[in-house]
């Protein structure tokens, strides 16, 4: 039995580790303004995306310039088209040109083409539900995410599209119950594909059913033991990361996206390094607790970009931390028992703790270096 856990635990790490090299998720921010039968429409799309997709570094000198963006706008423009399609009611939205010429627009993690477009959708009324097909990087990074606010004479709606959900469609009848359950579900799936908050969590798991004894790790002999100090980790990195998480979403603290993730990758290597040896003198939960400080900054950057009024603003921030909580707690709940019946074997607390903690530690110094070494793509 114990070898069929170590089994399954190892092919789970291989697998998340293999797909953690895709870990730096990318944003789109779109824009709807309804006025009757006629969209305008503002999408600020990565230059680091745009320049994955259509090469728009011509000279391959790894600089993006101005000049290199606004040669290929028409491209730009036309590609852009092909990933949205609108429709308000049964009326399909057409592109009538642009209300602006492109332009550059910087976000915290760095600069973005910014579309500016007018959409007409012949025979619509006011109050016609928009369906929004949304496939930007679709089947390319699925950890992309556009963050999307309409506002209508209706009322104002916010939410956040994927590549792979296929056309959704959002009426005039938006409440702040439909905000909190959007948010909570995009929660959940934030918390389980980052893996670098994954990966973090797993470092303090892993000797969760173990005691530290002249310098070696042995098997725990209470389960309520193990359980409650799972349970001070837990909450520990919950309540840290729930404070930093209302101040940034809240824009009360903001603090630049590079420093943000940069610090996560260094978190995950000193709790990595702390696995195997421990390095601190203070308790797992505590440890737990302030490194959930930084790991709030980082799940806030999804609220960020959204022009939220204070209702929305707040049901968007209750959802999203819910669902945070609720995939963490999933993991907590597939992993827990795996690490009960696994503690008593040798080869469990001598090579697949240690091989697994060095192997989570080498990911994140990797992380580390990208972000800490980032290219700036516009000069300047």
């Amino acid at each position: 039995m114990i070898r069929r856990v170590q089994a399954f635990l190892t092919i789970c790490l291989l697998l998340l580790v293999q797909n953690s090299w895709a870990h730096k998720a990318s944003d789109s921010y779109l824009q709807i303004q309804q006025d009757g039968s006629i969209l305008n429409v503002v999408w600020d799309v990565a230059l680091r995306d745009l320049d994955a997709l259509l090469f728009l570094d011509t000279n391959q000198d790894g600089q993006l310039t101005w000049g290199e963006i606004r040669t290929r706008s028409e491209n730009i423009e036309t590609f852009l088209q092909s990933q949205l399609t609108l429709q308000l009611g049964e009326n399909r939205c057409e592109w009538l040109g642009r209300s602006e010429p492109i332009g550059l627009v910087q976000h915290s993690d760095g600069f973005y083409a910014a579309q500016h477009w007018l959409m007409s959708c012949n025979g619509a009324q006011i109050n016609d539900a928009l369906t929004i097909d949304y496939r930007l990087l679709k089947g390319i990074d699925s950890l992309h995410r556009g963050l999307l606010s309409i506002s209508t004479d209706n009322g104002f709606i916010t939410t956040i599209l994927r590549p792979d959900q296929g056309p959704i469609v959002l009426d005039g009848n938006e409440t702040l119950w439909h905000t909190f359950t959007r948010f909570l579900e995009e929660g959940v799936h934030h918390l389980l594909t980052g893996y670098d908050h994954v990966l973090f969590l797993l470092c303090l798991l892993l000797p969760a059913c173990l005691t530290r004894k002249a310098n070696q790790w042995l098997p725990s002999q209470s389960f309520r033991s193990a359980f409650l100090h799972t349970a001070g980790i837990v909450t520990a990195f919950t309540v840290a990361h729930s404070v930093t998480l209302a101040l940034a979403a809240l824009q009360l603290v903001n603090l630049p996206s590079r420093w943000v993730e940069s610090a996560i990758a260094a978190s995950i290597i000193l709790a990595a390094v702390h696995t195997v040896k421990p390095i601190f003198i203070s308790s797992r939960a505590l440890i737990a607790g302030v490194f959930g400080l930084i790991h709030g900054f980082g799940f806030a950057g999804v609220l960020q970009g959204l022009p939220l009024t204070t209702g929305p603003q707040l049901s968007a921030l209750a959802g999203f931390n819910i669902g945070v909580e609720l995939g963490q707690l999933l993991v907590v709940v597939l992993v827990f028992p795996l690490l009960w019946w696994s503690r008593n074997s040798r080869f469990y607390r001598q090579l697949f703790m240690p091989i697994v903690s060095v192997l989570i530690a080498l990911v994140a110094l990797l992380w580390l270096l990208q972000r800490v070494f980032e290219w700036q793509l516009i000069p300047g």
